[in-house]
C-alpha cells in the first residue's frame, strides 16, 4: 500500500543529508577533537578556507594532548591566515584545561563544556550532537534562516531570544536515533541551498512545506540586522631592514591580534608627513614604498600605507625617536629570513611579509 502522507521535516532533510551529504575531513571520523576543532575554525570561516588549516593542523597536533603540550607561538603559526586568534588562544587553554579537569577527553556535557575557554552555546550542541550522540540543538546562523523560513518566524540570528526558540524548534523535530546527522544537514542546507541571498528553492527537500515560500517571504526572512559602520584607522608601516635581518616586534598578550608579531608602525592617525621629511634628509636610508591596502576587522578598519626602509646597519638609531614619540611600544627584535618565515604574523600585514620573503629588495631609493 503506498504511503500518500507528506513527510515529516526530519524525514525529507535527513533523505535529502543521505543524497548529497559533502564530505568534509571532520565528519570522516567525528571525535568530540576533532568536531570541536573544526567547529572553531568555521566561526567566522568558510568550509573550502578551512579545510587545509583543519588538515595541518591534525597533521601537527593529532591529539587533544598534544595540543595541551604545545607552544603558543606553534599554535598561531598554525593558525596564520585564519584571522580571529583568540580562536587559536582559546584553543590552547582549553585543551590545557581538559587534561587537567578531564583526562584529556572533552566531556559530554553541557554545562562542562560550555566553562571552557571559547565554547559558547552552538559548539557545545555540536559536539555533543555530532560527537557524543545526544540530542542538542546546534543553531548557528545557517539553521536560524533556514528554520525561520520554514516556520514563517520573524527571528533574527543575532538575537539570543530568537536563536534559543530556533533551537527549541530543532529539538521539537529532530529524531531520537540521528541528531548529529540531523544537525548537520540543517547546516548543509543553510549553507548550500538555503542562501542569505538567491536561496535555492527549486532544489529544497523541505520546500513543499516552506511557508516563506508560500507567503512569497523568503527575501525578508530571517530578519536582517543593519551592520554597525565600523571607524577607519590610518597606519603607516615601517618595513625596517638591514643586512639581511628585519626588525619585528610582538603584540602584547592582550588585545587586537595579541600575541602576534608585526613589523613597526608611527602610531594610528599620526600625520606621517613630518616622518617623511625626516627620512628625506637621511642618505643612509633607502626608502621604498609599498602598495596600500584596507584590512578590515569585525569593529575596525585599517587603511595602511607602507614603506620599506634599508638601514645601513641593524640599529634603530634615530628612528627610534619616531616610534616611541606617543610612548613606549612593544620589545623589538632582528630576526634573520628563516624567523620571519617562522613567525606568526596577522593577516592585515601577511602581505608584506610574504613580499619580502619572495621577492628581495631592490635598494633604489624613491621619492616620497
Amino acid at each position: 500500500m503506498t504511503d500518500l502522507r507528506e513527510p515529516t521535516l526530519a524525514e525529507a532533510l535527513l533523505g535529502w543529508f543521505d543524497r548529497t551529504r559533502r564530505d568534509l575531513p571532520w565528519r570522516r571520523d567525528r571525535t568530540p577533537y576533532r568536531v570541536w576543532l573544526a567547529e572553531i575554525m568555521l566561526q567566522q570561516t568558510q568550509v573550502q578556507t578551512a579545510i587545509p588549516y583543519f588538515e595541518r593542523f591534525l597533521a601537527r597536533f593529532p591529539t587533544l594532548a598534544d595540543l595541551a603540550a604545545a607552544d603558543e607561538q606553534a599554535v598561531l603559526k598554525l593558525w596564520e591566515g585564519l584571522g580571529y586568534y583568540s580562536r587559536a588562544r582559546n584553543l590552547l587553554h582549553a585543551a590545557k584545561q581538559v587534561v587537567r579537569d578531564f583526562g584529556g577527553q572533552l566531556p559530554c556535557e553541557f554545562k562542562a563544556l560550555r566553562a571552557l575557554p571559547g565554547i559558547g552555546e552552538y559548539t557545545a550542541g555540536a559536539i555533543l550532537s555530532l560527537a557524543c550522540g545526544a540530542k542538542t540543538a546546534a543553531v548557528d546562523g545557517n539553521v536560524v534562516r533556514v528554520i525561520s523560513r520554514w516556520s514563517g518566524s520573524a527571528w533574527s540570528a543575532k538575537s539570543a531570544q530568537d536563536r534559543r526558540q530556533a533551537a527549541d524548534y530543532v529539538l521539537a523535530q529532530m529524531p531520537d536515533s540521528r541528531p548529529g546527522d540531523f544537525n548537520e544537514a540543517l547546516m548543509d542546507l543553510g549553507a548550500t541551498v538555503c542562501l542569505p541571498q538567491n536561496p535555492r528553492c527549486a532544489a529544497c527537500p523541505l520546500a513543499w512545506g516552506c511557508q516563506a515560500l508560500r507567503t512569497n517571504l523568503t527575501g525578508a526572512l530571517p530578519l536582517r540586522d543593519k551592520s554597525p559602520a565600523v571607524p577607519t584607522e590610518h597606519r603607516l608601516l615601517l618595513l625596517v631592514a638591514a643586512a639581511g635581518l628585519w626588525h619585528v616586534r610582538q603584540r602584547p598578550s592582550d588585545g587586537l591580534l595579541a600575541g602576534l608579531f608585526t613589523f613597526d608602525w608611527l602610531s594610528p592617525n599620526r600625520d606621517p608627513k613630518p616622518f617623511r621629511i625626516y627620512l628625506q634628509g637621511r642618505d643612509d636610508i633607502l626608502v621604498r614604498t609599498l602598495p596600500s591596502l584596507m584590512h578590515r576587522f569585525s569593529h575596525l578598519a585599517w587603511h595602511i600605507d607602507a614603506l620599506r626602509l634599508e638601514l645601513p646597519r641593524a640599529d634603530l638609531d634615530e628612528l627610534a625617536c619616531w616610534l616611541d614619540a606617543n610612548g613606549p611600544q612593544p620589545e623589538g627584535r632582528w630576526v634573520d629570513r628563516q624567523d620571519l618565515d617562522q613567525l606568526p604574523f596577522p593577516a592585515a600585514v601577511d602581505r608584506y611579509r610574504r613580499q619580502e620573503l619572495d621577492e628581495p629588495f631592490n635598494p633604489s631609493p624613491v621619492s616620497l
